[in-house]
């Protein structure tokens, strides 16, 4: 490359830094809009790994925190009301740059509870009836007659179920 290409090229990087568009400058210097994009990238030839960025960030704090003193001091002292409004929109840039100022994230979590399932009356009256089957109550229990076919026991499990609904 010619020492006249790399003093373009600087002058170019120089120009976008300083915000000249890609396209202004490919028709100062009589090239396409890629020949400037290629110039930047040849002289700014550095990968922005995350030790670059925290680098990077760590300057722009430095930076901010500079800027910030004097307007404080002028906002503060002087009742200076733009020295706050910049002081204000530099801690913001701050926020953002420590990501401080992330939306909170509410997280709702919907849970169905059931409640604790009571037994249906068929199951109150299957339970019971199994309970006095197995318990084998002596004949002449339920109502005080026994036909001899076990109905006393049938007549003493509706006497006992009635004591369910009362």
């Amino acid at each position: 490359m010619a020492p006249d290409s790399d003093e373009r090229d600087e002058q170019i990087v120089s120009a976008r830094i300083a915000g000249e568009s890609t396209r202004a400058l490919a028709k100062v210097y009589g090239c396409s809009s890629r020949e400037v994009e290629e110039a930047v990238d040849r002289r700014l030839d550095y990968t922005l790994d995350n030790r670059q960025r925290m680098r990077l960030v760590k300057l722009s704090i430095e930076r901010i925190s500079a800027l910030m003193k004097p307007f404080y001091e002028r906002a503060i002292r002087e009742k200076d009301c733009a020295a706050g409004t910049l002081c204000v929109k530099l801690e913001e840039r701050l926020a953002l740059l420590l990501g401080l100022d992330q939306p909170v994230q509410s997280r709702i979590d919907v849970y169905q509870v059931q409640a604790e399932e009571q037994p249906t009356s068929f199951s109150k009256i299957h339970e019971m009836i199994l309970r006095i089957g197995k318990r084998g109550d002596p004949p002449g229990d339920g109502n005080g007659q026994d036909d001899g076919h076990g109905t006393d026991n049938a007549f003493g499990a509706v006497g006992a179920l009635s004591n369910l609904w009362q």
